[in-house]
Formats: structure tokens, C-alpha cells, sequence
């Protein structure tokens, strides 16, 4: 893997950007979704702010204010003071601070205001590099001292691919700011050592013949990755391939390599049922089998006998992925932790889960990624080992 010094890609700003004063660098806008509400918005001033419009200055806005924004269709209509405005959206600038605050948290740039199917959306609008500095410590340990430097510039680099991949979408926003893309905390969640390591490879992205890779990349992969079309069916690139992650698994230091989930019969086959893969109150679990793994050993197959009342019996299979979404995890708040495992119907008739891993396995593996930053491996062998046949390119300064 090499870093390109040729000539700098640039990425350009749009006209539909009027953000001037908020990009002070040749980086990329990035609208972040940071919120949706049903029926209206209000914000508070806490400090001066500028209001805009889709065209111009509205007015400089002094502390203590209330903001009123409602939807109007695919517009926004605004109440302030005695005036009423209406405008395909709005956006609030800090006057005198650096940062704005919405809902208790700060962040860079400016809040835009708009609307869709009658939804106010409160989207964050700022330059890339600012936007990463805000997700790296929302997704990845930054450790003690400099221990995970090396392994916090490796995912400055996937964070900016990621997001690079999602610019110029034709909704309101380009990326959500949650797990539905990278968890983004804005500058409430900067960290000094984070900060740096997003410099350090300011404008760096990975690539793959010339494009920005799909730069997937998970938690804790339990020995091995994942191959991503296994995962995510559409993305089919060879450097999504399946590795074993050291002799001795190198995420072996995360607190999730192994679990273990326990469920009563009774709870397990309500997880069928609100999947919509049975209806009716009579069933009882007669067998759990794994029918195939993929060659990483995660389940690809899974099998499960019920026994009717009154009816026949009736065998379910539910594949890949979809297993962590419809099991989850015993207690029911999150997805199952990850498709590694053995599953058995113990002697007091639970199902019990032992397992390996968090997440889906394909990509980077971010404890993994760890392990090598504390061993002294570089952010490039990093990326060489877990994106086989990539290259990391510059595309702006």
C-alpha cells in the first residue's frame, strides 16, 4: 500500500452549499442528520447566532430568542419575535463562538434547518475533516496516552472514505449520525489525541482502482473477517475478503471476543414470532441446528424445530445476518452481538448462545487494529492487512 503524491483530487463544493462562512477549508460539506421531528422545533439562542435563509442574511439573532420552525410541505416556515418566514430551509451560525449548540451538545459548522415529508429535520452542516474529528472517539477507544495512535489514524482514514462515499446525496442531509452510518458526536465528543490523528492524515482516503473503497469496518471480528459479500450482498470487492486475524486472534484483548446469551424456550420463539416467522401461542422448541458456516465459521444456516399443538410441526431457517437482528441479545436491547457461535438447548430448556466477536465481521477490525497500533505497526500496514490490494490516495490537501 502506497500514499499518492501526485496531483490532489479536489472535491467541490456545490452551488446548493451557500455555507461560505462555515468551510474554511478546501475539504468536502457534509450535512449530518441529527435529528427529525414530527411537528416543530424550537430552539433557543444561548448565543448570538446568524439566521439564514436558502438565499440570504436574515438577521443577527441575540441571545434568549426562541426559534420556532414548523413543516410546510417540503418547506419550512419560521416564527421569530412577530415576523414569519417560509424557505426550503434555514441554517443558524455561531456569531461570536466556534461552535453552535443544539440540544446540549455542541458542534462545528452550522445547524440547517429544513423539511421532508413533513418532518423537520435538524441536519449539522460542516467540513469534513471537522466532521471526523467527531466520530472518532464516538466508535473507537482512544486508549491511554499514544497506545492507539497508529490505530486511530488507520480509521481516520476509513471514516473519511466512508463518509467521501455518502457526499452529495439527493436528500436534505448526506449521512445519519447514528449506526445507521458512523456515530457522530460533533465537538462535544473531540478528543486531543483523535484530533491529531484526523491532521496527521488530513485528506487521506482509502482506495480501490482509483475509487474510494467500501471501507466497512466493525468491532471485534473473533478470529477471522468476514467476506462482504456474505454480509452485504451488493458489495462484492476482493479486498472484502475473509482473513484470519493472527495466529492468536489479535482482538483477543476486547471485552467482546467471547459471550455467552441465555433465553428461556418461551422468549426464544417470541423472537420468531415478532419477526413474523410464526403466528399462533402453541409452539414448542424441539431442535437448534447450525446447517452451514461461512469459512470464517460464522453461522450461515441456522435451523430451528418447533413442535405445534394441534397442528404440524414446523422447521424455520433464518440465514446470515439476519440471525443477530431476529434473536438479538437475551435482554432484547440491541442486535445479537455477532453470527460466531454454538448454540445448544441446555437441561432446564433455555437456549444458550457462545459466541465470539461483536459485529459483522467484515472490514476492519477495530480491536484488532488496536492490538497492531500497540505492537507498533504503522496506519499503513494497518489498512494493507485488513484491505488487501487497496491503496491510500490523497484527494485534497
Amino acid at each position: 500500500m502506497v500514499i499518492g503524491c501526485g496531483a490532489s483530487k479536489k472535491f467541490t463544493r456545490e452551488d446548493r452549499y451557500p455555507d461560505e462562512d462555515i468551510i474554511k477549508d478546501n475539504s468536502s460539506l457534509i450535512r449530518v442528520l441529527l435529528d427529525e421531528r414530527i411537528n416543530a422545533f424550537s430552539y433557543t439562542v444561548d448565543d448570538a447566532v446568524i439566521l439564514k435563509n436558502e438565499f440570504k442574511l436574515i438577521d443577527h439573532i441575540d441571545k434568549g430568542n426562541i426559534l420556532l420552525f414548523y413543516p410546510d410541505g417540503n418547506n419550512v416556515k419560521l416564527v421569530w419575535d412577530d415576523n414569519s418566514y417560509s424557505s426550503k430551509f434555514f441554517q443558524i451560525l455561531p456569531e461570536y463562538e466556534r461552535t453552535i449548540k443544539v440540544s446540549d451538545k455542541s458542534y462545528k459548522g452550522a445547524c440547517r434547518i429544513a423539511s421532508q415529508n413533513n418532518k423537520i429535520q435538524i441536519i449539522n452542516t460542516l467540513s469534513l475533516e471537522e466532521y471526523i474529528k467527531g466520530v472518532l472517539p464516538m466508535e473507537m477507544p482512544v486508549g491511554k496516552g499514544t497506545e492507539n495512535f497508529e490505530a486511530l489514524k488507520a480509521f481516520a482514514i476509513c471514516v473519511r472514505t466512508y463518509a467521501i462515499k455518502k457526499l452529495n446525496s439527493n436528500s436534505n442531509y448526506d449521512i445519519y449520525n447514528d449506526t445507521r452510518d458512523q456515530v457522530y458526536g460533533g465537538e462535544s465528543s473531540e478528543r486531543i489525541i483523535s484530533n491529531k490523528a484526523v491532521l496527521e492524515t488530513r485528506g487521506l482516503v482509502l482506495t480501490y482502482n482509483n475509487s474510494p473503497a467500501a471501507a466497512f469496518y466493525h468491532s471485534t471480528c473473533g478470529g477471522y473477517t468476514e467476506d462482504g459479500i456474505n454480509v452485504f450482498q451488493t458489495q462484492n470487492a476482493p479486498y472484502l475478503q475473509s482473513i484470519k486475524d493472527g495466529d492468536e486472534p489479535l482482538c483477543s484483548i476486547s471485552p467482546r471476543f467471547q459471550w455467552v446469551e441465555t433465553y428461556p424456550a418461551f422468549e426464544f420463539i417470541n423472537r420468531l414470532r415478532t419477526a413474523g416467522l410464526i403466528s399462533g401461542p402453541d409452539w414448542k422448541l424441539d431442535k437448534l441446528n447450525v446447517n452451514s458456516r461461512f469459512n470464517s465459521g460464522r453461522v450461515n444456516e441456522l435451523q430451528i424445530n418447533l413442535i405445534g399443538e394441534g397442528e404440524k410441526d414446523k422447521v424455520v431457517k433464518i440465514y446470515g445476518n439476519n440471525i443477530r437482528k431476529i434473536i438479538r441479545s437475551s435482554d432484547n436491547s440491541s442486535i445479537l452481538n455477532s453470527t460466531s457461535f454454538d448454540i445448544i438447548i441446555d437441561d432446564k430448556n433455555s437456549v444458550v448462545i457462545s459466541g465470539k466477536g461483536f459485529g459483522h465481521g467484515v472490514g476492519l477490525c477495530q480491536w484488532g487494529t488496536i492490538n497492531l497500533s500497540r505492537q507498533g505497526k504503522d496506519f499503513v500496514y494497518i489498512l494493507s492487512h485488513y484491505y488487501p490490494g487497496t491503496k491510500i490516495l490523497r484527494y485534497y490537501d
